[in-house]
């Protein structure tokens, strides 16, 4: 057996995998055991941009079709959430936050903050933009949601 091969930090994969493990552990540890961190990214779109419908959410938020409709009936069961119907077409429900979902999104983005803030701590200023540049390379571009 090669040694490259019996070493798991030469593989992006495996890398890629423990930084999402590290990434989850302090977000339940520093953010939330209530809202995960795709609960949050549906809540922060939809503070950005409310009355879209759950393509546009589920594109906005890079989720699949399946995983978006699951995380909102969470937080439309959760009352963080509401479903409207489009006015222009009867067929068509549009998502808002509800003031609830509003306070939740708004009471855990300074833990969010102090979180990515441990994450990226072991680098240096410049190495943590490089390597938000780099990330953003690998994953390509995603839509943008100001926040």
């Amino acid at each position: 057996m090669s040694t490259e091969a019996s070493d798991l930090a030469t593989h992006p994969g495996h890398l890629a995998r423990r930084l999402q493990q590290t990434a989850y552990q302090l977000w339940h540890v520093q953010v939330s055991s209530e809202i995960t961190p795709p609960q949050f990214t549906v809540l922060t779109c939809l503070a950005a941009r409310p009355d879209i419908d759950q393509k546009t959410l589920g594109d906005l938020a890079s989720l699949d079709r399946s995983t978006v409709a699951d995380v909102v009936a969470r937080l439309v069961a959760r009352g963080l959430i509401r479903r409207l119907r489009d006015p222009r077409d009867a067929r068509r429900n549009l998502l808002r936050l509800s003031p609830r979902g509003e306070r939740s999104r708004e009471d855990l983005d300074p833990h969010v903050r102090a979180m990515d803030r441990a994450l990226l701590g072991p680098l240096t200023v410049a190495e943590q933009g490089e390597f938000m540049r780099l990330l953003g390379k690998l994953v390509g571009p995603e839509p943008t949601v100001d926040a």
